[in-house]
């Protein structure tokens, strides 16, 4: 996923732009101006993209439906990995706590929300080809997939601002050190 950066980083409208070999674009009022943040999203992007472009076909071999449980089973526990990071950066950061703990929420349900509908243990349509007829909500994957990048965008941009305040604040202690030295 790449950003749309015009002249000095700075996107259009505020918005998260993807482009590049997924063909991914999402409006989420985000704007991604850090490589690392970008870089971060690729993986899930990508999972995300390999849930919602699935065929739509109603009857789907169990070894289909068993590879799509899978990724939304990997999207869930990625997410609930990078929610114990979120939350642990919050618990270090009084002021972007709230922020953060938010976004962090907002992610664990939409990783969970996916999970459970990828889900294929509940059910029990079996066909007489040997393939299960299912109506898969895939407006609720692709709202859950939504959520699920703007909060972790947010929580990548929060955590960004706290490792730049650590950047500058290391700076000027160095600067004031040297300045004493020097005086």
């Amino acid at each position: 996923m790449a950003a749309s950066p015009g002249p000095a980083g700075v996107g259009g409208a505020g918005a998260v732009y993807g482009s590049g070999p997924l063909g991914f674009a999402l409006d989420s009022g985000l704007e991604i101006k850090t490589r690392s943040v970008e870089q971060t999203l690729l993986p899930l992007v990508s999972q995300i993209t390999t849930l919602i472009n699935h065929k739509d076909n109603t009857k789907k071999s169990d070894k289909t439906l068993q590879a799509i449980q899978r990724v939304g089973q990997a999207v869930n526990l990625a997410v609930g990995r990078f929610v114990k990071v979120g939350e642990a950066i919050a618990n270090e950061n009084w002021d972007l706590k709230e922020e953060i703990n938010i976004a962090c929420i907002e992610a664990k349900q939409a990783g969970e929300t996916i999970a459970a509908l990828t889900d294929i243990t509940n059910l029990n349509h079996l066909e007489s080809d040997g393939q299960i007829t299912i109506f898969t909500d895939k407006t609720g994957v692709i709202k859950a997939a939504r959520l699920l990048l703007s909060s972790v965008t947010k929580v990548l941009l929060l955590a960004d601002r706290v490792v730049i305040k650590q950047i500058i604040t290391s700076r000027n202690k160095r600067r004031t050190i040297y300045n004493l030295r020097h005086s």
